[in-house]
């Protein structure tokens, strides 16, 4: 992983030259660590979220890197020097092998998924993202199982979103969506363009005749944890949510790749759920290295794992909210991935039996709280 002296800066040099060999050694060392990089999301999503909780409180020299989403993630990890760890929505491999097995695909481009697919390998599951599908209210449909032909709105190309709403489309049709170009509306607001893009389908979802000027929107699809702070509040109130059946045609192809989740009525209180919560579907989310030609690379992940073991604690304590849903803790076996993933086991083994000394101060109290427990302060 190292550079060769020859393609160092003259800031590289500069650094080096004030110090005896070892410490330009270990300033060396130091730029090799920092290359290494993590590709995320947009920066104000979780996924970026998540990539600087590991560079604070895991690796300070990690590089976290915003990026499309899950799909041109992988496609970093695999053409991007220094890319070593990707966030990933789970169903990006599937979405993936249907690649490498359609004919319609260039047969370059299909080896190089199948190389990829080869080398893939999960770091550790984080959490689960419900997928929404929204359309008006005055449209007679109901359910998922009922968006064929519909015009969908799924994102950018090779964005989560997008791979997750043409993963369910073609498993449930076996056919390809509709897809709407993303767009912009410029009376659309929002801290990134990313927000922008996603309330500019809103808006056109909800008035199409108002927003005639732009791309006809049958079905909003949205993938995150809830609640997406996109839909808590100034939601157009004439939208609803459709329900996931799982016992109609289509839907045990789904299930393949993804799993039941309930969408509960308190997440979103604009859109009126009938009842406590409304059935749809949920996709986890991993983060993901693989299986590196580079022994120092892969010996980063290695390390990476004795980190994390360390930090868990930390993670759970300072990081984002999200840390805390995670089922796997220091020691314990970790959980059962989704079709066609595998371990890296530059990781699998440290993390399974790994130790924390963070681990004690987020363990979750007992629920009753004993005598003995509170007079030597472990509860009250």
């Amino acid at each position: 992983m190292l550079e060769s002296p020859k393609k160092w800066t003259p800031k590289t040099w500069a650094r080096c030259l004030p110090v005896v060999l070892g410490g330009c050694a270990a300033a060396v060392m130091a730029l090799a660590a920092q290359a290494e990089s993590i590709v995320t999301g947009g920066k104000t999503g979780t996924y970026y979220a998540i990539g600087n909780n590991l560079r604070d409180l895991v690796n300070p020299a990690l590089q976290v890197k915003d990026s499309r989403g899950s799909w041109a993630n992988v496609e970093d990890m695999s053409r991007t020097q220094g890319v070593t760890l990707a966030i990933v929505q789970s169903d990006v491999y599937s979405s993936f092998v249907l690649l490498r097995d359609s004919k319609d695909v260039p047969e370059a481009t299909r080896r190089e998924y199948a190389k990829l697919l080869a080398n893939l390998r999960v770091f550790m599951p984080l959490y689960k993202e419900e997928v929404h599908f929204l359309v008006r209210k005055d449209d007679p449909i109901e359910f998922i199982h009922q968006i064929k032909d519909k015009a969908l709105w799924m994102d950018m190309e090779k964005s989560g979103t997008y791979l997750t709403a043409l993963n369910i489309y073609s498993k449930l049709f076996q056919e390809p969506p509709r897809a709407v170009e993303p767009f912009l509306n410029p009376t659309a607001t929002g801290d990134d363009e990313g927000t922008r893009r996603r309330r500019s389908a809103l808006m056109s979802l909800s008035d199409p005749a108002y927003y005639k000027a732009y791309p006809k929107v049958d079905v909003v699809v949205l993938v995150g944890g809830q609640p997406l702070g996109l839909l808590e509040k100034n939601m157009p109130p004439n939208l609803k949510l459709l329900k996931f059946d799982a016992n109609q045609a289509g839907a045990a192809r789904v299930l393949q790749d993804y799993r039941k989740a309930a969408i509960q009525k308190s997440s979103y209180p604009l859109l009126n759920i009938a009842g406590s919560e409304l059935p749809s579907l949920a996709v986890d989310s991993y983060l993901i290295t693989a299986n590196f030609a580079d022994p120092q690379r892969n010996q980063f992940i290695k390390d990476f794992a004795d980190q994390f073991c360390t930090n868990f604690g930390a993670l759970q304590e300072r990081g984002h909210a999200k840390w805390k849903s995670l089922t796997w803790r220091p020691g314990s076996s970790l959980p059962p991935l989704a079709t066609g993933w595998q371990y890296s086991d530059k990781v699998k083994a440290q993390l399974a039996s790994c130790r924390t000394s963070a681990t004690a101060t987020t363990a979750a109290p007992p629920e009753v709280c004993s005598p003995q427990n509170r007079v030597t302060g472990l509860c009250r």
